[in-house]
């Protein structure tokens, strides 16, 4: 599970299953696509049908659905570039109306570009709403990582049957058979090989993509690398991103950042605060029981990249000065969310290896901010019907298709240190490191990405390279 601030609200399968003499044809209708700035093109809307299990191809199916942007020009017999992407749960045709709409339309000139609603998200079946479930935790109580994985069993173990009763086969839902959906679009396109182009959990299913069919991958871009063992994040990694705040927090005459929150953390263990604040909600007066975990779990929140992280420098200082209330608007991510069966059911069957288990337990217990770095993150064993895929899934990536791995320096969900890990297995890798970047900016906090990105898939030769992006943090002159 990526986040508890905001799990993606996915889907469940409801319609009845259907057998493959039924399944739709690739099919392609005119669509004019909106972005959310009210900018318009005209594209295609695409459907075409996946088996639910790849196995068992005479069994039930899924409709998937994606958007064409058609290639300009001489590119048109360019292999076609399916963007993938993160979450899981993330919509591709929602990623293209976003801040990312210009980047597809300006990769048109090199191929097709297709946004891809995977299994379970935006367009694609199962649908999304139906069968939403809860977790929650009391406000007025303590939070602890304890008590939170009980309440995530507790969640899932109401939510399985739920799911299993509507007709949905939840282990269907897991990267392999995800991985298998793309390789059904290449077969349905009528094309020889796709380009990738991913981002986070996009790049889990890429890299599954590259073992499973990489004679029919031509090339990948991917940024913000989880690799197949880095669902379960290490704390010795979120460790070293607090000390290169530090370092930046220091330079600009805010010193001792781990030893200001260390304070914080342990007069919490010592003695939870009691908070008594307005639900901006409701306007009526709650209680929230403050607790270290709770400090901890916003801290690693807001490492997310340098556009989030400095809100948290401040909020910390309110909270030397006593002011928890200042957090309290927070309280309602902090106690409750919600489940999508799509994103839980991804995350549980990617797991971990024995030793990367170890490896996390064992930084765990010396970390500042301890395992919360995993905090609620489902196992197999909490969701009826999920199988874990196993270590040889969690293996190293061998394949010989060239890659482009992007990175940011302050990406506390993917940091550089995963990509790098992948380069043995990746012959033909090179390595873009954004200096300054967090996990939202490393397709556009800076113009020379998109340069990157064009030449690689171009066929253009690159050499790893380090690039200092403009730095968000700095305050700046108001406009004229």
């Amino acid at each position: 599970m990526r986040h508890l601030f905001a799990l993606a609200l996915l889907a469940v399968f409801l319609a009845p299953p259907r057998v493959a003499a039924e399944a739709p044809a690739l099919r392609f209708e005119p669509h004019t696509f909106k972005a959310r700035d009210g900018r318009t093109t005209e594209a295609e809307l695409g459907t075409f049908s996946v088996p639910v299990r790849h196995g068992q191809p005479q069994g039930p199916r899924l409709t998937l659905r994606f958007v064409r942007f058609p290639a300009t020009g001489k590119a048109r017999s360019a292999p076609p570039i399916v963007y993938l992407a993160g979450g899981p749960g993330g919509s591709g045709i929602d990623a293209a109306g976003g801040p990312r709409y210009d980047l597809f339309l300006a990769l048109r000139e090199l191929g097709d570009v297709i946004a891809l609603d995977q299994r379970g998200t935006g367009q694609s079946e199962p649908e999304r709403k139906p069968l939403e479930r809860t977790w929650s935790v009391p406000w007025d109580e303590p939070l602890d990582a304890a008590r939170l994985d009980a309440a995530m069993k507790q969640a899932l173990s109401e939510a399985g049957p739920a799911w299993a009763s509507a007709g949905v086969d939840v282990g269907a839902f897991n990267t392999e058979e995800n991985a298998d959906d793309l390789e059904s679009l290449r077969q349905a396109l009528g094309v020889p090989r796709l380009r990738l182009w991913g981002i986070s959990y996009g790049t889990h299913l890429g890299l599954a993509y590259l073992r499973r069919h990489a004679a029919r991958v031509d090339r990948a871009v991917l940024a913000g690398i989880e690799g197949p063992d880095d669902t379960w994040k290490s704390p010795a990694q979120a460790e070293a991103l607090l000390a290169r705040w530090e370092t930046r927090l220091a330079a600009r005459g805010q010193p001792d950042l781990r030893a200001r929150l260390g304070r914080v953390l342990e007069a919490l263990k010592a003695a939870p605060r009691r908070v008594t604040f307005r639900d901006p909600r409701t306007g009526a007066e709650a209680v929230w029981m403050a607790t270290a975990f709770d400090v901890q779990f916003i801290a690693f929140q807001s490492m997310r990249g340098p556009e989030h992280f400095p809100r948290f420098v401040e909020l910390l200082g309110a909270l030397e000065a006593g002011g928890f209330e200042h957090m309290a608007p927070l309280v309602a991510d902090l106690r409750g969310g919600s489940l999508s069966m799509m994103s839980v059911a991804m995350d549980a069957a990617s797991g971990m290896s024995p030793a990367r288990r170890e490896r996390i337990a064992r930084e765990a217990k010396t970390a500042l901010l301890g395992g919360v770095v995993n905090a609620g993150a489902p196992e197999a064993a909490w969701v009826p019907g999920v199988k874990d895929l196993g270590d040889a899934f969690r293996a190293p990536v061998r394949a010989r298709p060239p890659v482009l791995l992007i990175s940011g320096t302050l990406d506390g969900r993917t940091p550089a240190d995963n990509a790098e890990a992948l380069r043995p297995g990746l012959s033909r890798s090179v390595h873009l490191v954004l200096e300054g970047a967090g996990h939202d900016g490393l397709f556009q906090s800076d113009p020379r990405i998109l340069e990157r990105i064009r030449a690689f898939f171009r066929g253009d030769r690159l050499r790893d390279e380090r690039l200092q992006v403009p730095d968000v943090t700095e305050p700046r002159a108001p406009p004229k």
